[in-house]
């Protein structure tokens, strides 16, 4: 298990009360290549080491992922004051992609969770102050619902507790294998 991902583990652990330690940033490029950042919602760590979220394929998001699919996460966990920012290339797995992951990942959701992706499509107009009305079935996975396996490629770890802070960058050599160093921070 890479170093970094003992921290993150450790990390999550020590902020498991705190549900905003769930959430970190993810930032990708337009096709004129301007940035985007949004806060998705932390879904799991892949054996292979990456980060799961879900989205709608109807967003922003994966289209421009679609068009770039290198993107960057940045992680702060305020009660233990560490930040991770994650290099990633991004997968969209859809559910004729991949059926059982992203089945599984609607399973775990909960009916309000579910809900989200049953109200229309992302970014269209609301045209009142209405309660928005769900369209579909809770039992079926819909079409536009999907899993983004961000495999993550460096990861530059901030410590920000003491004087000096403390730094250090974790990246994979030509063969795959993790390698760490400490750097100023």
């Amino acid at each position: 298990m890479p170093q970094w991902r003992q921290g993150l583990t450790k990390s999550l652990h020590k902020t498991r009360s705190v549900p905003e330690s769930r959430y970190f940033q993810l930032a990708t490029a337009d096709a004129q290549g301007l940035p985007y950042c949004r806060t998705v919602v932390y879904r799991g760590l892949t054996d292979d080491n990456c980060l799961v979220v879900i989205s709608d394929t109807r967003t922003d998001k994966c289209d421009q992922l679609a068009q770039q699919p290198h993107a960057h996460g940045c992680w702060y966990f305020a009660k233990t004051r560490e930040q991770y920012r994650f290099s990633v290339t991004a997968k969209v797995l859809s559910l004729e992609m991949d059926t059982p992951l992203v089945s599984a990942h609607w399973e775990r959701l909960s009916d309000a969770g579910k809900k989200q992706f049953l109200w229309g499509e992302p970014g269209t107009p609301r045209n009142d102050g209405s309660a928005l009305h769900v369209s579909g079935d809770f039992s079926a996975v819909p079409q536009h619902f999907c899993v983004i396996l961000l495999a993550i490629h460096k990861v530059d770890y901030l410590n920000l507790r003491g004087s000096p802070q403390y730094r250090e960058l974790h990246y994979t050599d030509e063969q795959g294998n993790w390698l760490s160093q400490s750097i100023i921070p």
